[in-house]
């Protein structure tokens, strides 16, 4: 009884005791926990270490991503495990935008892998500075680090503490390259449309993995962080924002090819982009990757459909475009055009589904090469490739089959 006396009576200080031990107790389990599994993780490393020569990888970094944690998580748990297992690192803090595209282009010599330590903008930057090189292309290997790469664990972290599932994703995403597990994947070819050679002529493609986002639902994505004041509710508290708005539509014409496995034509433009012509900077730099040596050859066959295009014009809302796989086990182009989208009263009841990308599409096309042909004032309107912006112009957009080669 004494003991509920006192706790009545000091019922204030007793609670604020009560989350002071709550909190160490799990502090401590955490790092119990995040300490085991580094161990365990680092004596599977040194069991199946090779005695060769060290290899080089490049680590490319943001400093800034996942609000300047990123480097933290970094050498916390990821740089000692490159150590251990033999490699020699070499760290690229990027200070500017373009920076890791620019110096992976103009590398005198490749490594003999690539760390991207960042989001979906650096693993871009990566991929387009190694896309605009000639000669075989060392694999990469991309860490969890960025804020939106990481949300995908979709764990909260109580406190500040440290999430025992997001450590084990960074182990599980180097493992791989431990392990010199690696597959080609397809990337996106995004190119300007421009009706006068000579700008057209200075201008060279991005390249992507995550593909385009254009309209209403990436301008809530993008504004929600100005909205941090409601914490969790802040990418509902964007789309309420725009529940009123106007200018929600997009009119643009489009122009699409067929999907294609690989045949004697598309081999034969491979070829034209690849040579390398005289003049300006853009043809000297446009389109220059080759296949890995190592990789099967097979006989291209003729696809008389796959030159024919097909013309439309459609009025939406939002527009993505992705590289899939498709039941015949070839990449290509998925386009989502949703139309169904309108303010007012019934997109509030919507908004759930949007903050979830949950929006069936209206039309979907699927295509090897798509043109996107804007109408109208585009001034104020932006795409996201792999989560940067650009000015919304006409580009054309194509899949690079087994492009690149990624730890995974």
């Amino acid at each position: 009884m004494n003991y509920l006396r006192v706790i009545r009576n000091n019922w204030k200080k007793c609670t604020f005791g009560a989350a002071v031990s709550v909190y160490a107790l799990q502090s401590l389990k955490t790092h119990i926990e995040i300490e085991q599994h580094m161990r365990e993780f680092a004596s599977q490393i040194q069991s199946n270490q090779m005695a060769d020569q060290p290899k080089k990888v490049l680590v490319v970094m943001n400093p800034v991503a996942n609000k300047k944690r990123s480097e933290k998580f970094f050498k916390n748990y990821c740089e000692p495990v490159l150590h251990l297992a033999g490699y020699s690192v070499e760290i690229l803090r990027t200070n500017h935008i373009g920076h890791a595209k620019s110096y992976v282009e103009e590398m005198a010599a490749l490594p003999d892998a690539i760390v991207v330590a960042g989001g979906d903008g650096t693993s871009s930057e990566v991929v387009t500075g190694l896309m605009r090189r000639r000669g075989n292309l060392c694999p990469i290997t991309i860490l969890p680090l960025g804020r939106s790469v990481q949300a995908a664990s979709k764990r909260l972290q109580i406190f500040g503490v440290k999430d025992v599932a997001y450590v084990k994703s960074l182990c599980k995403a180097l493992e791989p390259m431990l392990k010199d597990e690696s597959q080609y994947q397809s990337v996106i070819r995004f190119d300007v449309i421009e009706g006068d050679e000579e700008n057209d002529s200075q201008l060279k493609p991005i390249f992507g993995l995550n593909g385009l986002s254009w309209g209403l639902m990436e301008d809530i994505n993008s504004a929600k962080d100005k909205y941090w004041y409601f914490g969790p509710l802040r990418h509902y508290a964007s789309a309420a924002s725009k529940s009123f708005a106007d200018n929600w539509s997009l009119k643009t014409d489009y122009v699409y090819t067929p999907p294609c496995p690989g045949c004697v034509d598309c081999a034969s433009v491979q070829r034209q982009d690849e040579l390398p012509v005289g003049g300006g900077l853009f043809t000297r730099n446009l389109f220059k990757y080759q296949r890995n040596s190592g990789e099967a050859r097979r006989t291209l066959a003729k696809n008389d459909q796959c030159g024919n295009k097909f013309e439309g014009s459609v009025e939406a809302s939002q527009i993505n475009i992705n590289c899939v796989q498709n039941e015949e086990n070839f990449a290509e182009l998925e386009s989502q055009f949703i139309s169904s989208l309108q303010p007012g009263w019934e997109f509030i009841k919507q908004i759930p589904q949007v903050t979830c990308s949950n929006i069936l599409p209206s039309l979907v096309v699927k295509s090897r090469t798509i043109q996107l042909l804007p109408a109208g004032e585009m001034a104020e309107k932006f795409y996201a490739i792999d989560g940067e912006e650009y000015d919304a112009r006409p580009i054309k957009v194509s899949v690079v089959p087994n492009a690149i080669k990624v730890f995974c």
